[in-house]
This record gives structure tokens, C-alpha cells and sequence, in this order.
């Protein structure tokens, strides 16, 4: 089967942080692992999102071009990702020649089904400034929550949608002066004439995605959606194809095209089309060079084709982001597809997660309150980092980092009961079997414990529940443990060495299950206990479902073995904690 995992487009106007990993580019990431495991042939795509006021907000502050924000950005943001190990088939970007092309194509198709309808629009205008302000340039108080400096489109304490003119006290970023709302003629995407198609779509849905997920959208829906502008008067942004315009019948011509620019919103989710044709065209040789400039992986036997994964109706598209990306993908992006008349697939589950706090307060780098992930990461090891954010997904309610909670997952979670059960046990075969596993027979006790955990944990990773999946697995670890404790092993081996042996096989045996069930949760673990183990890392092959365990033949070597995770001083991590802003 062909699997789709969408993950959404961060915006390269600044440094990712915790925040962004936990919402989407983890999840993403150990559910893509989870399938290639299955042998699915999987197509995790992104990139950096290049347009948009964010952007030219940054070039602003840092008085250099929208242009030199992104390379800054999406090099920082490619050296984060390959050192979290993220992995993707491409990350690419929106500001290249592919996408435009694509986001062009799409456009006119809607344009041409008369999806698209031109329309006048009240636009904030800066006398001052001389010119139409985007909408993160205007800003002001959310007439429906009354949260002060909102932009003019989206208030971010409440969520909702703004219209142009229902902002109280609007003002220009730049100057601080007075802003008026001018009429200016705008492409507009008619939602009106896809509500029978969108209720019909999230009613297909109400057995996959996350309740309160389908409760927002069908709140969306009930509430009506009106036409909403897919174009603005802007600097930076793809152009909209005027030459292939002027060929259509006049009726569906802007008067005026100067300084018409595609909105970001519209235009940044086509990136999940392009990048799958970006890959395609990379894989089959017609596309090349910018290598550094992007990740790119082929899984050897996937399928070459994009539409593979576009258009075969048994391929599979999951959808990873925040709580803020809700509305953009689980009804405007369908609007997308359907609009075009080519029989697109429509995304099967959109993963949404709503926001990580860090010490109960949002995230702000503006104000100082954030975490360096490249920082923490090489500071306390990739997989720690990993494992409590996994263990903490606010995949239905907000969730929080405190480096309190951090130190004691660590040392009560991974130390205390991973770390332990698999030290303890092979370390006890290095010191009295001459670091060979030993003879034994799979006990029906272990056996039942290792297939549950497999059936469990795939059946909650179906289904995105990425928590509780983890969960699964270290009920699995507790088992490992009571079963050592039980056994006695230090004692049985003094009076009875052949039982010895099989208990350590039996352990061994868990502690491969074990490196399967965490490969797509902490990737790197997953490699030491390999290696202790004396095999190669666990592969993921296409058409070969290896979620599974493979056993340990009793006369295998064991490799070196080491701690697997260092205990952390809370004392020391508090004195890090500044360091890591």
C-alpha cells in the first residue's frame, strides 16, 4: 500500500522549537517509521513554507531580503531535522521552480471549473505607507475575544477567522499610524459550492479522525463558509499565471493583475502535491542538482510515480500539524482537490495536535520563553529528548514541558525500567555465559506478552495514538522487569545453570522484541540494543512486514555493552535550563 504523511510546512521566519516537534514533525515521523515497518511504501513530504508576511516580517527585523530570511532558515531548519533524525522521502521548499509551477496549474484548474470567482474586497490600506498592508501587518484587538495586537485575518488567542474591517483599532505594524479599509479586486475561492461535498466528506470521516478534530470542522461548516480571498496585493509571493489567464474569456480577468500575488494559505498546501511530484521527478532522473539544499530518500522498491500516491484510490494520506492548521486542511484543502476535477485523493486522517506549553506558558521566543531543540538535543541525547515530548503529545489537550517532568521521565521512565532491564540482563550473560546467549525455550508466558504488545500497539498506531502506543510498549518493560525480579536469576544460577540460561533467553528475547516495538519511537535506542544484541539495526523493506520479533539464536555474541541512558542531575539541568533559551 502507498502511504502518504503529509507534515505541514513550518514557516522559515525563525528557529523550530519544542512546541513545533510535539505538534507535528515527531508525530509525522514515528508514524512514517511505523508503516515503512509494515512494508508500506511510504512518502513523508514537506518543506519550508517561504512566503507570506512571516517572512517578509523577519526580513523587516533583521533588515535584510524575504530572499536571504529563507536561505537563513530553511539551512538551520534542514541541519535541525537530520539531527532529530526525521525522515523524510523530500523537505523541500515552496520558492522553487516545481512548485510554482504545480501551484499555477492548480489555480487555473479551479479557475477554469469557475471555483474561483473575481470579486471586490476591502483591503486595510496605510495612508502612511502608501500602499495595501498584508494582514500581519495590520494589526489590532479580536472583536470576538477582545485579545489585544491580533492580525487582521486570524486571531490567535480564540481561533477565529477574521473579515477585513472587524478588527477594533486596526493599525499599521510598520508605523504604528491609522489603517482605512480601500476596495481592491481580488480572486476568491466560492466555498459555498462544495458545503454538500464537505459535509458529505467529514461524515466519511467520523470513524478516523480525533473527535474534537471533526466537532471544529463540522462547527466551521454549520457556520457557513463564505468566499474567501486566495489572492492579495503583495511583494513576495508566486505570481499569479497572467498569460495563461488572458487566454480565458474575459469575464475571469482581474482589471487590474500589478502587484496581485497568490496568498500563502491557498498556495502553501499544494506543497504536499508538488513535493510528491518534486520526488517523483528526482527519483526518475529528470530533475537535479540543489541536493544540499533539501532531503531526499528513496526507499528502494517504493513505487517511482507520484500518482501513485495522488490518484491510486487504495493509497492511504495522513495529514500532521497544530491545532492552529486545522481549518486550512480539514476543509480548505479538500475544497483544493476537489475543485480540480482530477480525482485527487483527499487526506484519510487529519493528525491534529493542539499546543505544547513550556513551564504552563506558550512558547515565545519574542519574549525569551523557548527552547533551543538543536541545543537540548545535543546537550541530553535526541531519543531523551524523543521520549518526553512523545510521552507528553498533546494529541487532546494542551500539553506542557517543564524540565522537572523531563529529568524524572528520564530517570524513572528510561533509566530506571528500559535502561535497567536490558543492562541488568546482558550484562549478566557478558559476566557468566562468556557473552554468548544462552539455550532456552520461548516460556508461553513471555510469548503472550510479546505478541500482545505487538497486536496493542499496532492497532493504536492504526489509529494515531501515538501516547498510548508508547504507553503499550512500556507495559511491556514493566513485565520485563517483574519477570527478571521473579525469576531470580542470581540465585537460580548458583543451583540450577540450565534454567539460568533459559530465563536469560527469554529476557533476550523480550529485549528483541523490544528494539523492534521502539524503532519508530527512538530510532537511535533502537540501533544501541541492536548492536548489544550482536544484529543489524531493524529494516524496513518494502512488501516486508517486519513488525515483528525475530529471534535471537541461542550462541549468538553479544556486542559491547553499554548504559543506555545516563541518570540526569536535576540540579544541573536547572542551571542548563537558562542556556537553553
Amino acid at each position: 500500500m502507498q502511504v502518504l504523511v503529509a507534515v505541514a510546512w513550518p514557516y522559515v521566519n525563525g528557529d523550530i522549537h519544542v512546541g513545533h516537534l510535539a505538534g507535528y514533525l515527531l508525530p509525522a515521523d514515528i508514524f512514517a517509521r511505523f508503516k515503512r515497518l509494515h512494508g508500506h511504501e511510504v512518502l513523508m513530504v514537506s518543506g519550508s513554507d517561504c512566503h507570506g508576511t512571516p517572512i517578509t516580517v523577519q526580513a523587516d527585523k533583521e533588515g535584510i531580503s524575504p530572499r536571504e530570511v529563507v536561505e537563513k532558515y530553511h539551512k538551520l531548519d534542514l541541519e535541525l531535522f537530520r539531527l532529530y533524525d526525521l525522515s523524510y522521502n523530500i523537505y523541500t521548499k515552496t520558492n522553487t521552480e516545481n512548485h510554482r509551477r504545480v501551484v499555477q496549474e492548480l489555480f487555473l484548474d479551479l479557475l477554469k471549473n469557475n471555483y474561483i470567482v473575481k470579486d471586490t474586497m476591502k483591503q486595510y490600506y496605510s495612508m502612511e505607507d502608501g500602499k495595501f498592508l498584508p494582514d500581519r501587518y495590520v494589526e489590532g484587538t479580536c472583536p470576538h475575544c477582545s485579545a489585544k495586537e491580533q492580525r487582521s485575518d486570524q486571531c490567535e488567542a480564540c481561533g477565529r477567522w477574521l473579515s477585513d474591517g472587524e478588527l477594533i483599532n486596526p493599525i499599521s505594524k510598520l508605523t504604528k499610524s491609522k489603517v482605512e479599509l480601500k476596495d481592491t479586486e481580488h480572486y476568491f475561492l466560492d466555498f459555498k459550492k462544495f458545503e454538500k461535498k464537505l459535509s458529505s466528506y467529514l461524515e466519511s470521516r467520523k470513524k478516523i479522525w480525533k473527535k474534537w478534530v471533526l466537532a471544529e470542522a463540522e462547527g466551521w461548516l454549520r457556520e457557513g463558509l463564505e468566499k474567501r480571498a486566495i489572492t492579495r496585493d503583495l511583494d513576495w509571493g508566486i505570481e499569479l499565471p497572467i498569460e495563461e489567464i488572458e487566454k480565458l474569456p474575459k469575464e475571469k480577468h482581474l482589471s487590474n493583475f500589478k502587484g496581485k500575488r497568490i496568498y500563502v494559505w491557498f498556495e502553501a498546501v499544494i506543497g504536499y502535491l508538488s513535493g510528491a511530484i518534486e520526488w517523483s521527478l528526482r527519483v526518475n532522473g529528470q530533475l537535479s542538482g540543489g541536493e544540499q539544499d533539501i532531503i531526499f530518500n528513496f526507499d528502494k522498491g517504493q513505487k517511482k510515480g507520484w500518482k501513485e500516491y495522488w490518484l491510486n484510490k487504495t493509497a492511504k494520506h495522513y495529514y500532521f500539524m497544530g491545532q492552529d492548521n486545522l481549518v486550512f486542511h480539514t476543509l480548505m484543502w479538500p475544497v483544493q482537490l476537489m475543485g480540480t476535477g482530477k480525482g485527487y485523493n483527499l487526506p484519510t486522517d487529519v493528525v491534529v495536535n493542539k499546543f505544547m506549553n513550556y513551564e504552563n506558558k506558550k512558547f515565545s521566543k519574542s519574549r525569551g520563553w523557548t527552547i533551543d531543540s538543536a541545543r537540548i538535543a545535543k546537550r541530553y541525547g535526541v531519543d531523551l529528548v524523543r521520549y518526553y515530548i512523545i510521552a507528553n503529545l498533546p494529541e487532546n489537550k494542551e500539553g506542557n514541558f517543564t524540565w522537572k517532568g523531563f529529568t524524572d521521565a528520564v530517570n524513572n521512565e528510561l533509566v530506571a525500567n528500559l535502561g535497567n532491564f536490558v543492562h541488568r540482563s546482558l550484562s549478566f550473560i557478558q559476566s557468566r555465559f562468556n557473552a554468548k546467549v544462552p539455550e532456552g525455550k520461548l516460556e508461553n508466558e513471555v510469548k503472550f506478552e510479546i505478541r500482545a504488545a505487538f497486536c496493542d500497539c499496532e492497532e493504536l498506531f492504526e489509529k494515531v495514538k501515538l501516547v498510548e502506543a508508547l504507553e503499550r510498549l512500556f507495559r511491556l518493560v514493566a513485565f520485563a522487569n517483574r519477570y527478571f525480579d521473579k525469576k531470580a536469576v542470581w540465585k537460580v544460577v548458583k543451583e540450577d545453570e540450565k534454567e539460568a540460561e533459559n530465563i536469560l533467553y527469554n529476557c533476550v528475547q523480550i529485549i528483541a522484541a523490544l528494539r523492534v516495538l521502539l524503532s519508530p519511537f527512538l530510532p537511535g535506542t533502537s540501533e544501541k540494543i541492536s548492536a548489544m544484541l550482536g544484529q543489524a539495526n531493524v529494516v524496513c523493506k518494502v512488501e516486508e512486514d517486519n513488525w515483528r520479533m525475530e529471534e535471537v539464536k541461542a550462541g549468538t555474541s553479544l556486542g559491547k555493552i553499554d548504559v543506555l541512558f545516563e541518570k540526569l542531575d536535576f540540579e544541573l539541568v536547572e542551571r542548563e535550563r537558562e542556556k537553553m533559551k
